[in-house]
């Protein structure tokens, strides 16, 4: 494309150009739906179909097809110093009754209480002390709908907590809940972070300009930018939503890397077009032959830097874990639409009255710009003067911190992304006082025999032969199946009331459906058997039994011997879901970085065609996130101490493919004005003429970089601001470290040795 033609085209017809975009942007407002209808939430429902959890997800509900319960709230109810009197059972049952009564509540059937048939004992504690109403929902655990339902029995609990006895205390959670804190945290942060976002790039633009008019173009080409990307971005999703394989997904996470990105990937590339439509006008060009020429001198490299982190960002597309999948190309096409707007809207701007405004050349900018000169002149002296130096001193510090980087540990723990005032997790400290952590979730397992009948006698006697090794299993509090259904012990049965119980119960209608599938080809052939932890159910220790687990299943289904020979086993529940998502997303993190790297490196081959130059540049890159996970890893365990249980999973990942994509504009800005200088002035003096002039405009798109991704340190989720806090220092140091230190001082050595690299 010819950039210069581009630039002529948009100044004659900049008052088309400007209402072309506005009408796009109206029309996609009124035609787009909003994200909240179309956004995807929860980690584990965007497993591929061939996980554990997503197959023992399908045969629950075909053999269990009655059973609609997907997710829950649990109520508990605890005195302290003492048993829960009679009183406290009362206002136990109210507070239930008042939750049935909540309107459109998607319930499953009545809440379960201790009068509740077959379950009843199960819900109190061993000593007496607290008891657990369990409300079951139709709903996923991440629905939107979890936020409200939520609220309102958080709501119901508050109202009726006058009338409850005194010392009695009571708590919210299950996993219903935990879904809904969730969501509203993740909203919370989506709100926090536009605010943030918008004030930090106006702050950065006021005080880079310090003008009211000159942030104008940027601020206005941005938000076009935005608006129309989002709105886009909805409308794709909502046509795609219908579909058995949609095209495009989209999720809260992404729509805060959208409005993250476009602010500062947008605002650079404003930046860079106005410094060099300054430039001209300083040099006495008319303001459309500025814009003309400002377009053409930097369009190329606009492009190019855009199209660079597109690419990159499309490489997630081969990830298998949905949310990495669906989010690089839907982020990637939002670039796309902000490097529309910045090459046709801004300089259609730059053509009015409010680019004369722009282009007005004082005699304090002037002296600014003579100010700004002698500072970059004194860093680049000794940089290139001493290359080998400088670039030995860097890498001796950072070393240790890449080191610690490569190390880096990870945790998938996606209940320890909640504050701890949360009204779920308030409640599952309450519950683990009284009852096992893995209450809160207990695991499945369902076992399907094609040519066994599990009904009557001989298939509890069968069933049992499944109970005792899984009992026997260390993290494994108590197993509930058609054998025991209250789930105690061997041990225990013949001498405890709950023993007797459990005798009782088995073998009754009630357990047997609960417990055997009645339904087509697998009545009598599926068995479910529910396994208690005694670890929370988001914890390494509860994933690492469920892999012990899966050993002793399979050891089962290959023993001759064993009434389980053949068996098929599946697992599932909120433990196994966190198995998968660690087993494809280490993968996937693997996959993606050889990807992008590759891509992005090619890339650079395409636009540079230097090799020595382009590998380096990757290189430098890949040190600058190794460098960062170090110095986060550092500064997040000496926040959190010994309670500090790794990097949340998903940073690594994108902090990689941001680094790498997005972390090669202001290379590809800086080697480009390098290669453009060199041919008039050599090989050293154009390095040292392109190292000061680009200076100052780098370290400002690297400043509003860093501002916006630091925009995401106000989010309530402990992810979300390890997130925002890795990205803004990957970034800075990619501006004051890279670019300012290790680009120019491999350059200066190429230009010593007349190598073109």
């Amino acid at each position: 494309m010819d950039f210069f033609q581009l630039g002529s085209f948009v100044c004659r017809r900049r008052w088309w150009v400007i209402a072309a975009w506005l009408a796009a942007a109206l029309v996609l407002r009124l035609a787009a739906p909003s994200w909240s209808e179309v956004a995807n939430d929860g980690d584990l429902d965007q497993l591929p179909a061939e996980t554990t959890t997503a197959r023992a997800t399908a045969l629950n509900a075909a053999a269990f097809p009655d059973d609609a319960s997907k997710s829950q709230i649990v109520l508990v109810f605890a005195r302290p110093e003492a048993e829960l009197t009679v009183e406290d059972r009362q206002y136990l049952h109210e507070v239930a009754r008042a939750v049935a009564a909540i309107p459109d509540l998607p319930l499953v059937d009545e809440p379960w209480t201790e009068s509740t048939p077959v379950v009843g004992d199960m819900l109190k504690s061993p000593t007496g002390k607290a008891q657990r109403v369990v409300v079951r929902l139709t709903n996923d655990l991440m629905a939107v709908d979890n936020i409200r339902v939520l609220n309102e029995v958080t709501r119901v609990v508050d109202e009726l907590a006058a009338t409850k006895p005194k010392g009695l205390e009571v708590g919210v959670t299950g996993s219903a809940a935990i879904g809904g804190d969730m969501l509203s945290a993740a909203a919370e942060s989506l709100r926090n972070t536009d605010r943030t976002t918008v004030l930090l790039v106006v702050a950065a633009l006021l005080l880079i300009y310090r003008s009211l008019w000159l942030p104008l173009v940027p601020l206005a080409a941005i938000a076009v930018a935005v608006v129309t990307s989002l709105d886009l971005l909805a409308l794709l999703a909502g046509w795609s939503a219908g579909s058995d394989s949609p095209a495009v997904k989209v999720f809260t996470t992404t729509r805060i890397f959208v409005v993250v990105l476009l602010f500062g990937a947008g605002t650079d590339y404003c930046l860079f077009l106005i410094a060099r439509f300054r430039e001209l006008r300083a040099a006495g060009r008319s303001q459309d032959e500025a814009v003309t020429c400002a377009l053409g001198h930097v369009g190329l490299a606009l492009a190019a830097s855009a199209l660079t982190t597109v690419v990159g960002l499309a490489m997630m597309a081969f990830a298998e874990f949905g949310k990495f999948s669906y989010s690089g190309p839907a982020i990637a096409v939002s670039l796309l639409v902000a490097l529309a707007v910045c090459v046709t809207l801004a300089p259609a701007l730059l053509a009015t009255r409010l680019g004369a405004a722009v282009g007005a050349d004082t005699e304090e900018d002037r002296r600014e710009r003579g100010l700004l000169r002698n500072f970059w002149e004194r860093i680049a002296t000794p940089v290139l003067r001493r290359p080998v130096g400088v670039l030995a001193a860097s890498l001796v510090i950072a070393a240790p911190l890449a080191a610690i980087g490569w190390n880096v540990s990870v945790t998938y723990d996606i209940f320890g992304e909640l504050s701890p005032q949360r009204v779920s997790r308030r409640g599952a400290t309450l519950l683990q006082q009284y009852f096992p952590p893995g209450e809160v979730g207990p695991l499945v397992v369902l076992a399907e025999r094609p040519q066994a009948d599990l009904a009557g006698v001989d298939g509890r006697l069968t069933i049992a032969s499944l109970t005792k090794p899984l009992e026997d299993l260390p993290g494994v509090d108590k197993v509930r199946s058609a054998y025991r259904p209250t789930g105690a012990r061997a041990g225990e049965m013949s001498l405890s009331i709950a023993g007797f119980k459990s005798l009782a119960v088995a073998g009754s209608p009630l357990a047997e459906a609960a417990f055997i599938s009645q339904a087509g080809d697998y009545a009598n052939r599926v068995t479910r058997v529910f396994v208690v932890l005694t670890d929370h159910p988001f914890s390494t220790a509860a994933v690492a039994t469920v892999e012990e687990m899966e050993r002793t299943l399979a050891a089962l289904s290959a023993d001759p011997d064993s009434p389980w020979h053949n068996a098929k086993f599946e697992l599932l529940g909120s433990t196994s879901g966190i198995r998968d998502l660690e087993q494809v997303t280490l993968a996937d993190r693997t996959r993606i970085q050889w990807l992008v790297a590759a891509a992005v490196l090619a890339v650079l081959l395409v636009l540079l065609r230097r090799p020595a130059t382009c590998l380096y540049l990757i290189a430098t890159v890949l040190l600058s996130y190794l460098v960062t996970l170090g110095i986060v890893q550092l500064i997040l365990g000496g926040w959190y101490g010994a309670d500090y249980p790794g990097l949340d999973w998903k940073v690594p990942v994108f902090l990689f493919v941001i680094l790498t994509a997005v972390g090669q504009d202001y290379n590809i800005y800086l080697v480009t004005r390098v290669f453009e200088e060199q041919q008039t002035h050599g090989p050293q003096e154009g390095l040292r003429r392109a190292f000061i002039e680009t200076g100052g405009i780098i370290t400002s798109c690297g400043v509003i970089m860093a501002a916006t991704f630091a925009s995401m340190l106000t989010g309530t989720l402990r992810g979300m601001v390890e997130m925002g806090l890795a990205l803004s220092l990957g970034i800075a140091l990619d501006t004051f470290v890279v670019r300012t230190v290790l680009v120019p001082a491999f350059l200066a050595l190429l230009a010593r040795r007349g190598n073109r690299g």
